[in-house]
């Protein structure tokens, strides 16, 4: 499987993926899968900005660039808060096919406040190109297996799609996983969800806001080949070096 992370600004490099890369190529996407900054004022470097006035509007302009990158049955799953998501979607409920929205739930130990309920979630915004799509839904168990009527569907072998909420612990320091470069880091278990569920393998997968690299490592660990952007180079730390 190919990999590849590309160091540069999303505005002006998917423009170049859009045209051509490689050989002449143009690159499209079956999945764009990205957690953008989320305008908090994380200091992600200096050459990031992420307590902007003109958020929704710069939101707007990369989202344009992935739409053009995805190819006819492609999916785009956007992670950011709640609020964050709510006005994107309003951006693109009329140019995508709206699929659905996910909620990631986890728990946290800090960021209680004594003026308002603790954030655990974030939501997943879920569009495809078009109404045929790639889903390949992840099972989970009945919750009331001992109904006359659930036990014969477990014995016929049959298992209920999972429900829209994923209770999926954050990456913390302390995660055998966590890469060691002062970013903040998906899980692995969120993102192999959502690469095995919205691609096949074989299929490209974009990150245009990599990071460290999560989504590009994943993906070529379920045999997907994928390309990654972000302004920062964390390829020490990554896997992506």
């Amino acid at each position: 499987m190919t990999k590849e992370m590309i160091q540069g600004d999303v505005l002006k490099e998917l423009p170049i993926l859009d045209k051509e890369h490689g050989t002449g190529v143009r690159t499209d996407f079956d999945l764009i899968l990205t957690d953008p900054p989320y305008n908090s004022g994380w200091k992600y470097s200096d050459k990031v900005n992420d307590n902007k006035d003109d958020y929704f509007e710069w939101c707007e302009k990369w989202l344009d660039r992935c739409i053009d990158s995805l190819r006819p049955n492609g999916v785009l799953c956007l992670i950011n808060y709640s609020e964050n998501n709510n006005v994107i979607y309003t951006m693109l409920k009329d140019r995508l096919n709206f699929v659905q929205q996910l909620i990631w739930c986890y728990p946290v130990n800090n960021g209680h406040s004594n003026r308002k309920y603790t954030r655990s979630y974030r939501t997943i915004l879920i569009f495809s190109k078009n109404k045929e799509y790639t889903f390949n839904p992840e099972k989970q168990e009945y919750k009331n297996p001992n109904d006359k009527r659930i036990k014969e569907r477990i014995v016929q072998g049959k298992s209920p799609t999972h429900y829209d909420i994923f209770n999926i612990n954050l990456c913390k320091n302390v995660s055998k996983s966590k890469q060691n470069n002062g970013i903040n880091q998906l899980p692995n278990d969120l993102v192999d969800m959502l690469i095995k569920t919205y691609s096949n393998p074989g299929d490209m997968i974009l990150d245009p806001f990599v990071g460290n690299g999560t989504v590009c490592n994943r993906a070529e660990a379920l045999g997907r080949d994928s390309i990654g952007i972000d302004i920062n180079d964390y390829s020490k730390n990554s896997g992506l070096d």
